[in-house]
């Protein structure tokens, strides 16, 4: 049978891992670890949006000069020329057409990709994250168990002691 000294003993040291564990538990690191890939899909996100702005004013500022340089073409041009001044607006309409859909698209498909790549990391992170929680969660689980345990072998051993002293006093 074991001493009251030795229980108590062992119900600090259960007490104290049960601290510890508690400490364990925080999810600081994971949190960071969410806040970097956030700032990672702000950041990237922006550069995307910042290049696919630069791009439409270069072809803009493109387009609005191959204007005016066909403009004063047309002005010295005669009749004759204006029929196939007209189809080659219409053309330089599509193409632009194409190209900025072309643009658009690409943008669109980059942006999909970063949200499903940062949104399969963060998926990650939560898991894990849970991971460990659960995995606290069951550890102090044992631990108030052993407590308990130990605890009532504390109680049972000063009750027989009570209970000895009291078969042995005279009176």
């Amino acid at each position: 049978m074991m001493d009251v000294a030795s229980l108590v003993a062992q119900m600090n040291e259960t007490l104290s891992d049960i601290h510890l564990t508690i400490g364990s538990l925080s999810t600081a690191d994971h949190d960071a670890r969410l806040d970097e890939l956030e700032v990672k899909r702000e950041k990237t996100l922006a550069a995307l949006r910042a290049n696919f702005e630069r791009e439409r004013d270069d072809l803009s500022t493109a387009r609005q000069k191959e204007r005016e340089q066909r403009a004063e073409q047309r002005r010295k041009e005669d009749e004759e020329i204006a029929a196939r001044r007209r189809r080659e607006d219409e053309e330089l309409a599509a193409r632009c057409f194409q190209e900025d859909d072309e643009k658009h698209n690409k943008f669109d498909g980059e942006t999909r990709e970063v949200e499903e790549e940062i949104d399969g990391l963060l998926e990650d992170v939560e898991s894990e994250a849970q991971r460990v929680i659960e995995g606290g969660k069951e550890r102090l689980a044992q631990l108030e168990a052993r407590r308990k345990v130990r605890l009532f072998s504390v109680r049972l051993a000063t009750k027989i002691l009570t209970l000895g002293a009291g078969a042995q006093s005279p009176d």
